[in-house]
């Protein structure tokens, strides 16, 4: 049974991949030129408890992008229209995914429980416009995950694992707020688990305005693989300030982020601003409350970008001699042409 559902796996990866390149191939032929190539870069890493890197760089023309993820490769076609937007992509992570590597127990790290993980796998998704900032559509994608362990993890890791994941979206966007909702489930060949998240942001384009940011999660039945992850305050996690990248392994869960923020313009040719926030981040996860503190700076001038965050947790759960507090430094430059900044 294991290697039939093995074979469906990498059977459904391959027949997506196909869809991309033929989709690649057939617009490629009715556009002729995609313009010139541009770039786009993010350096830096979070401190914490445990730390970790972060090193993306990309290669865009017109609708198709490349790019280097940390520890992944993403290939993707996605072309903008003024009725809506598809997409097809292909990916491969090699050693990080879901940060297996680095789970916590009891508020400290178990390497006990610490697999390497990394998937193949390709996704695809369709977007419509709809008046008055409303968008709606579907995406779905299939991984095939796999792991290994070294000689400190006394469980055995699993061996080929499939995902699929399908969803239907609909969303709402300005220019000084954005809601979504994504509704669906995760499967394997022997689990299902629906889902439904639901993520807002608002902050409007006032000097001095209120940052809101709302997330939450309602699912059922889901695995390791799946859950969602909470805590540190990188791009890629739920945030919760003071916590640890990806401490907290989630199903159900409401994440609330708030605080003032001023956001000032600087004199220039470029456009040139800094945004300076001070924010409360409270989750509710498994009937328990937590709480971070945080203070949050952006400097951007033109394309480039500094993104400068520190956070406490003065009341999660801590062992002895492992910090509560986290700090995140990001620097990088947008999509654009290599020789204009």
């Amino acid at each position: 049974m294991t290697w039939i559902s093995e074979g469906r796996s990498c059977f459904a990866c391959v027949f997506l991949v196909g869809v991309i390149a033929h989709s690649l191939t057939a617009e490629a032929r009715s556009v002729g030129t995609w313009g010139p190539w541009e770039g786009r870069v993010m350096l830096g890493g979070e401190i914490a408890p445990r730390s970790f890197g972060i090193v993306d760089i990309g290669l865009k023309k017109g609708p198709l992008s490349i790019q280097i993820l940390t520890d992944t490769l993403d290939v993707r076609f996605a072309p903008e229209q003024k009725t809506g937007r598809y997409w097809v992509g292909a990916r491969v992570q090699t050693f990080a995914a879901g940060l297996m590597i680095a789970p916590w127990t009891a508020g400290a790290p178990d390497d006990t429980r610490a697999w390497q993980a990394g998937y193949v796998g390709a996704d695809a998704g369709w977007l419509r416009y709809l008046p008055r900032g409303v968008y709606a559509g579907l995406a779905g994608s299939a991984r095939l995950y796999f792991f290994w362990a070294d000689d400190r993890v006394p469980v055995r890791p699993p061996g080929l694992t499939p995902l699929f994941t399908l969803d239907g979206v609909l969303g709402h966007h300005t220019p000084s707020s954005h809601l979504a909702v994504r509704a669906g489930a995760d499967a394997t060949f022997s689990r299902l688990a629906p889902h439904v998240y639901i993520e807002g942001v608002v902050r409007p384009a006032w000097v001095v305005a209120p940052r809101i940011e709302v997330r939450a999660g309602v699912v059922m039945g889901q695995d390791d693989i799946m859950r969602t992850r909470l805590g540190g305050l990188n791009p890629y996690v739920v945030p919760l300030a003071g916590a640890a990248w990806a401490e907290f392994w989630v199903e159900n869960y409401i994440a609330l982020r708030a605080g003032p923020s001023l956001r000032l313009p600087l004199p220039g040719r470029v456009s040139h601003t800094l945004e300076l926030s001070v924010i409360s981040d409270v989750a509710g996860v498994a009937g328990h409350l937590t709480a971070g503190f945080g203070l949050l700076a952006r400097w951007q001038f033109g394309r480039l970008f500094l993104d400068a965050a520190l956070g406490w947790a003065p009341w999660i759960e801590r062992q002895a001699d492992i910090g509560r507090v986290s700090g995140l430094l990001l620097l990088g430059a947008h999509w654009g042409p290599f020789w204009k900044l």
